[in-house]
């Protein structure tokens, strides 16, 4: 008998529990209702801060594309009719240059008794001593100046002069404007070859001995006039890299070298070019 009463008490339980959760999750439900549907509510998506705002972010400055024939209405146009802007001219010597020295080209090297034999039997060829005997060649027309020229340019000079023995300069000018031509049509158009040292005083080698020992200790063809060096080509175009302007400079100085005009020393910062004889 007491086994039954007991049955029945927790049956009687366990229905007025489940009442009561039912009530108490309806409860629940009408408080928390919306107006809105979850169909109805609306979707936001959030934006970053500009990329302008950015700390250490600087903000290329790009052209828009110009519309061929446009209008000030800003009236929609097909992609067909939009020009890109062309590149912006690059001042030369802006940009990183590439290396024009015996790490990054390969040309045979000509023993240097052969470079000052070459620069004493050049027709004009003189030893230049100092700043006088430099102004006298000037005078005489022994030695010429020498300006940036067609594929060529000419660097700041400490320890040299930018004038060079007539015959010289000449082959400087044919060697620009062949490279100028060999790079004509291509991404690499506009760069030229940087010449970093021309004619030495014999005071001014020996102050480059004291801090250069790739210096010549015995007379540099530098104070002859009768050579130049080239260091770098310098980029016009800033999505150009060097493979096109290294390339074309070791055929360049290859060509000239096996056609016996000129004689070359790869040298650790740059390429030592001597005249060896006049084109005919």
């Amino acid at each position: 008998m007491g086994t039954s009463v007991n049955r029945d008490f927790r049956w009687d339980r366990i229905i007025l529990v489940a009442i009561i959760l039912i009530g108490c999750s309806s409860g629940v439900v009408a408080l928390v209702s919306d107006d809105e549907t979850p169909s109805q509510q609306k979707q936001y998506l959030s934006h970053p801060e500009p990329i302008s705002k950015l700390n250490g972010y600087n903000l290329p400055e790009k052209e828009l594309a110009v519309a061929l024939g446009g209008n000030a209405n800003n009236e929609f146009v097909s992609s067909e009719d939009v020009v890109e802007p062309k590149t912006k001219d690059v001042k030369l010597g802006s940009l990183l240059p590439c290396s024009c020295c015996k790490k990054t080209i390969r040309v045979p090297k000509n023993p240097y008794t052969r470079h000052q034999s070459a620069a004493r039997s050049l027709p004009s060829s003189f030893f230049v001593k100092n700043d006088s005997e430099l102004s006298y060649g000037l005078s005489v027309n022994k030695l010429v100046e020498v300006s940036d020229g067609r594929g060529y340019r000419i660097d700041r000079l400490k320890y040299s002069k930018a004038v060079l023995l007539p015959e010289v300069r000449d082959l400087l000018e044919n060697m620009g404007h062949d490279y100028a031509d060999a790079l004509k049509g291509t991404d690499s158009e506009g760069t030229v070859f940087r010449v970093t040292s021309m004619t030495r005083t014999d005071h001014q080698q020996r102050s480059l001995r004291r801090r250069n020992r790739n210096a010549t200790n015995s007379q540099s063809t530098h104070s002859y006039g009768a050579s130049f060096d080239i260091a770098f080509m310098d980029r016009a175009n800033e999505d150009d890299n060097c493979n096109r302007p290294t390339r074309e400079i070791q055929k360049l100085l290859l060509r000239y070298q096996k056609e016996g005009r000129i004689l070359i020393i790869p040298e650790g910062g740059c390429m030592h070019i001597t005249l060896l004889r006049v084109k005919p």
